[in-house]
């Protein structure tokens, strides 16, 4: 069974993850988390976290941007500098549109920044595509590029950091 690892501090975001993929009736498992604190833990398998039958490392992960403590942008750096989750495919999920913070989101090695949707209608069709990619390859599955930020934004950081 697929995993989906939903990291965002927000309770209400979490709540609506929850409610769209039982609406959905998708296929994979929804993981919640709410801090980049607990994405580390679970990630690295330790503490609450350790059994990996019930805990186990996601097929995709979703990464909201702003967290106290721990950010996106920290735990992606993190999940990109170890073996394990190296090639997980992640996503950013945000309400942020700031060009720099898409661009910082590419450098660091997200596969897609999806915006948070303003409707349930469009979140259901998110989670459709997560279920899609995670039952094909999700790492080279185009399914959720359509809810990504545009591609001149990710040229334009590819061009910016290298």
């Amino acid at each position: 069974m697929k995993t989906l690892l939903f990291v965002d501090d927000d309770p209400n975001d979490r709540l609506l993850a929850e409610t769209a993929c039982r609406m959905a009736r998708v296929s994979f498992v929804l993981k919640t988390l709410e801090s980049g604190v607990d994405a580390f833990r679970y990630l690295s398998g330790s503490g609450a976290y350790a059994d990996r039958a019930v805990f186990p490392l996601p097929d995709l992960i979703f990464l909201d941007l702003k967290m106290p403590e721990i950010d996106g942008f920290q735990v992606l750096r993190w999940a990109r500098n170890r073996a394990e989750t190296r090639a997980t495919p992640v996503a950013m999920y945000s309400a942020s549109l700031i060009p720099e913070d898409i661009a910082k989101a590419y450098s660091l090695g997200a596969n897609y920044f999806i915006t948070k949707p303003s409707s349930l209608t469009v979140l259901l069709d998110i989670f459709r595509a997560v279920d899609e990619s995670l039952a094909a390859d999700p790492s080279s599955d185009q399914t959720l590029a359509q809810f990504s930020a545009p591609a001149a934004v990710k040229q334009s950081s590819s061009r910016m950091t290298g």
